[in-house]
């Protein structure tokens, strides 16, 4: 079986459900970016806030802040 290479927004999912509450969007970009082992330059964050923003599973709330809701993680996995 091939696994396969977390994508930044599975990489935002993981972080969003530890963190259990919404996070400001450049200190979840920091994160993913840290976590994926890449530079927190400009032309990385925007690639990383795309990839998120394109993501269904991630809900912006407004203010800069992201969430994801773990309620809904249960409902889809069933």
């Amino acid at each position: 079986m091939i696994k396969r290479k977390k994508s930044e927004a599975d990489w935002a999912v993981e972080i969003l459900t530890e963190q259990a509450e919404p996070m400001y969007y450049l200190d979840l970009l920091k994160m993913i970016a840290a976590r994926m082992q890449k530079k927190d330059d400009v032309d990385t964050l925007n690639s990383i806030y795309t990839r998120i923003n394109l993501d269904n599973r991630l809900v912006y709330q407004g203010e800069g802040c992201w969430y994801y809701d773990t309620s809904r993680m249960q409902t889809e996995h069933r």
